[in-house]
């Protein structure tokens, strides 16, 4: 017995919208996105169709309602009439032949995105539509909806209208070149043969899709500063670059793209002749000239000197990226103060902060009751001077850290109790051993070799730093916290700290749990049970008879159940940990 579907549009519509809302979600947390991407299909009935279904929407239970795309046949057709390619005229007869399919499935896209911004506005997502595609009798739209939040975690370069041009800026964002990727992969398997029958090998795996994605993205300097033509291929160009080693040294400086004759360049140095980008050893040389306060000058065909931007200029304009290389391997793309991709040994990532700001002051306050948002904001302040750095080092923040300088002074060294300073940091971490401080930002000591008994959070894959970090912070009966910073860049803040999850959104999933259905718990019940840590006692009992109503459901033949253990109150929640 299998279970029908009454918006049919094609016998696999199901599996291919699950296959493809995997490979968004799977993509979104290869780059450091992890979020509730979802995938649904839009199916509008073709004209000479009698179907009586003039829309299809897969998945047909989901949260779109039919009721959305009221009037979408209609609005289509006036699309269609208007449609800016019909006087057009092409000197080839295959394009003419194609061109009333072209404008039914631009047409098709157009409306149903028209049709869904009230829906975004309403439930605060951003849905990106795939182009459309004919199969049997419906044209076929794939959308990505993506939550706003995203977007506000990891801001996007601002929107600039292509005007005339028509190759226009590029990708906001490397989010926005990855949904654009696997939508081109949707709408490409859309067009094989039963799309969705054999969807376990129908898709690119997340890794290929990331890196053309970033291949895709690299072209947005480009095209932002380049007033006719850019250059390809830089994402591989600066890989090749950043993993050229010089006379044994590591290739750590900056590139400006920048078109060479802005005025906001001021030239350290500028060759009479220009070096062409494509030559990566001799960029690699030059780059080894490129010390601090002045950077390579470039645009995506040459390099034309040594130089820096004016502190007038404004990043705003988008006209100026910087190539930072950080380490053998490892460089990010910014415009401004923008990070907006990190690429290491090929890896391209979305830049993110090691830690939640919010989260990180509750944590201190939760902590060390008696400190203020003032003690708290400012250890954050001094982990940003201490992660940036190239060296790895270590504070511990500890209540008694006057008591414990006192008993370590034989392993380091004791000072008249000073503020700990951005600069005073720069300072005494250069040197091995423990900044020891009070919650209020108080430094008592520094070069302090720490103590500790080894327990069952050591462990041999880290070095010595961390696990000195954690012997001494997990002592019985202390209360203390340590920001260790390895030379191999790693962050780590011991006790971890757990980020906030917001009220209203862990209230939503319990509901949508407890009311859902074999066929619709999935989202849900994955969200709540990567959130186990924040279910009070009273979310649990109820969340815990929804299981035993789902396990007691009768299933049909070959469907998938996936079983859910039961939640149990985490001993170290407390209601702090939720947001509003």
């Amino acid at each position: 017995m299998s279970r029908g579907i009454y918006l049919f549009m094609w016998a696999y519509q199901e599996s291919f919208r699950i296959s493809s809302q995997l490979l968004i979600r799977d993509v979104l947390k290869e780059l450091g996105a992890e979020g509730n991407a979802e995938v649904f299909l839009v199916g509008a009935r073709a004209p000479e169709s009698t179907n009586k279904n003039g829309i299809c929407i897969e998945p047909e239970d989901g949260k779109w309602s039919l009721s959305i795309f009221e009037g979408l046949l209609d609005s289509i057709e006036s699309i269609y009439d208007t449609h800016h390619l019909k006087n057009m005229f092409y000197g080839d007869a295959p394009s003419m032949r194609d061109k009333p399919k072209w404008m039914r499935q631009d047409s098709t896209r157009r409306a149903v995105e028209n049709a869904l911004k009230s829906f975004d506005d309403t439930n605060a997502v951003i849905s990106f539509c795939g182009s459309t595609q004919r199969l049997d009798e419906y044209y076929i739209t794939p959308v990505i909806q993506i939550p706003n939040s995203t977007f506000k975690k990891f801001p996007t370069l601002k929107h600039k209208t292509g005007g005339e041009r028509q190759q226009g800026y590029g990708y906001r964002s490397l989010i926005h070149a990855a949904i654009s990727t696997v939508l081109n992969e949707i709408s490409e398997k859309l067009q094989t043969p039963e799309p969705g029958r054999f969807s376990y090998k129908a898709m690119r795996s997340s890794e290929e899709i990331i890196r053309i994605a970033a291949r895709a993205f690299l072209r947005t300097p480009g095209l932002s500063i380049e007033q006719k033509y850019y250059q390809d291929g830089l994402f591989d160009e600066l890989n090749l670059i950043s993993s050229l080693m010089y006379e044994g040294a590591r290739g750590i400086g900056s590139l400006v793209l920048i078109n060479p004759d802005n005025e906001a360049i001021e030239y350290l140095i500028r060759f009479i002749q220009p070096v062409p980008f494509r030559e990566p050893r001799w960029v690699r040389k030059i780059l080894q000239m490129a010390v601090s306060g002045s950077a390579i000058i470039a645009d995506s065909h040459h390099i034309y000197g040594l130089g820096q931007l004016k502190h007038t200029h404004d990043s705003q304009e988008q006209d100026a990226f910087t190539i930072n290389f950080l380490d053998h391997y490892y460089w990010e793309l910014c415009c401004g103060e923008l990070v907006l991709l990190r690429s290491q040994y090929g890896v391209p990532k979305l830049s993110q902060e090691h830690f939640d700001k919010p989260s990180f002051i509750a944590n201190y306050i939760r902590l060390f009751p008696q400190s203020s948002v003032e003690d708290s904001l400012n250890l954050w302040n001094l982990l940003q001077v201490q992660i940036k750095q190239a060296y790895g080092s270590m504070i511990v923040v500890i209540e008694d850290a006057a008591i414990e300088a006192e008993r370590l002074s034989k392993q380091g060294t004791t000072i008249i109790p000073t503020r700990l300073s951005e600069s005073l940091l720069r300072s005494i971490s250069r040197i091995d051993g423990t900044i020891l401080l009070d919650p209020y930002g108080i430094c008592h000591a520094f070069g302090i070799i720490l103590d500790g008994e080894a327990n069952d959070k050591c462990t041999p894959s880290r070095g010595a730093r961390y696990n000195s970090g954690v012997r001494y912070v997990c002592s019985e009966g202390r209360r203390g916290l340590a920001i260790v910073v390895s030379d191999d860049k790693t962050v780590d803040i011991i006790p971890e700290i757990r980020p906030l999850v917001s009220r209203s959104l862990l209230e939503r999933n319990i509901t949508v749990f407890n009311t859902s259905t074999i066929d619709n718990y999935h989202d849900s019940r994955n969200w709540l049970d990567k959130h186990r840590f924040y279910i009070n006692a009273e979310q649990c009992e109820q969340l815990n008879s929804t299981i035993v109503r789902l396990d007691n459901c009768p299933r049909e033949v070959g469907l998938i159940y996936i079983g859910t253990n039961k939640f149990e109150v985490h001993p170290d929640f407390d209601e702090s940990y939720l947001s509003n």
